[in-house]
């Protein structure tokens, strides 16, 4: 009876958390392409999973799971007992982007937790020096790793925060920083919203200087019927170092098999040849425990990316439908078993 106030008190807070969040969200960031370039790390905005990135990015209201935390961190509370994630991209000219995950759910309790790892090589580039003149070839990477805590609170909210130490590399240089995350979600029936906030605080140290993080702010909402395996997520994000952006995206999943997506993210006030506006698709199909995930973004200036990923769970898709009547837990049905 205690553990049952305790939620009930929770849940109040948790929409609290929500709508304060929803409101602020419009002034906490303000971004453009004048802040290009100023801020340490600006790979991590660009999140892990293909199965988010086939449906415009669009994950903070209505994300499940290991993938979509890397836009939401409250979505974590969606994950099953155990998953592992790993997920791997080319980037820009000749360079490769590699993220991993792995998380469940603690012992004796409804948090989750999740460990995640992102390396960036961005391949071999052209140094110069302090007057703009060449000083030869020179290899640059990265390295994040993070932990995220998410918690469900009734079956209505959840919170979600983390952590994150990244260094950064150009030839015999490093800087090492620190950024957090925070979210929440709430469901009502078939609607889902909620807030995120990514890579703020912390900052990094560069060459004696301090770099602050690609914070980036934003509100999503989505539209979930579990019993057709329709999901429809739309998502307003406000970066702190470049465009505004507006993402919406549709995913279809047949009995827990396979998961047809789409969807389109526009860069408001930018040119028409800006790389991250376009369309996006995807799938993804599983076949024992494994389940594997592609996308295909293509951008506004013509260019096209492919991205992929594998992960290993103990249980099916969360909005996959089911003939078997599902089971209650703190924060909505319990995927049912595989089949």
């Amino acid at each position: 009876m205690a553990r049952r106030a305790r939620m009930r008190e929770a849940g109040p807070l948790a929409l609290a958390v929500l709508l304060a969040g929803l409101a602020c969200v419009p002034g906490m960031a303000r971004a453009g392409d004048e802040s290009a370039g100023t801020r340490a790390a600006a790979y991590l905005t660009q999140g892990g999973g293909p199965a988010v990135l086939a449906m415009g990015g669009a994950a903070i209201g209505g994300g499940e799971g290991l993938q979509a935390a890397s836009w939401n961190v409250a979505a974590l509370s969606g994950a099953g007992p155990m998953q592992l994630y790993f997920a791997h991209a080319l980037v820009g000219d000749g360079g490769t982007q590699g993220w991993a995950s792995a998380g469940g759910r603690l012992r004796g309790g409804a948090t989750r937790w999740a460990l995640t790892a992102t390396f960036r090589d961005e391949g071999v580039i052209l140094g110069r020096d302090a007057h703009d003149q060449p000083t030869g070839d020179v290899s640059a990477n990265a390295l994040a790793l993070g932990v995220q805590l998410a918690r469900p609170f009734g079956e209505r909210f959840a919170l979600g925060a983390g952590t994150r130490v990244v260094t950064e590399a150009i030839a015999d240089e490093r800087g090492l920083g620190l950024a957090f995350d925070a979210g929440a979600q709430a469901r009502f029936g078939m609607l889902r919203l909620g807030i995120s906030g990514r890579d703020f605080g912390g900052g990094m140290r560069w060459v004696g200087q301090r770099w602050r993080m690609p914070a980036s702010f934003g509100a999503g909402l989505a539209l979930v019927h579990a019993p057709s395996g329709v999901t429809l997520a739309l998502d307003g994000v406000a970066p702190a170092n470049y465009y505004r952006s507006i993402r919406a995206g549709a995913e279809w999943a047949i009995r827990e098999r396979i998961a047809l997506r789409g969807g389109y993210r526009t860069e408001l006030g930018a040119q028409a040849d800006e790389p991250l506006t376009g369309p996006t698709f995807g799938l993804g199909a599983r076949a024992g425990l494994a389940w594997v995930d592609y996308a295909v973004v293509i951008a506004g200036n013509g260019e096209t990316s492919h991205r992929f990923a594998l992960s290993l769970r103990r249980s099916g898709g969360v909005h996959a439908p089911s003939a078997v009547a599902p089971v209650r837990t703190p924060f909505g049905p319990e995927p049912p078993p595989v089949r």
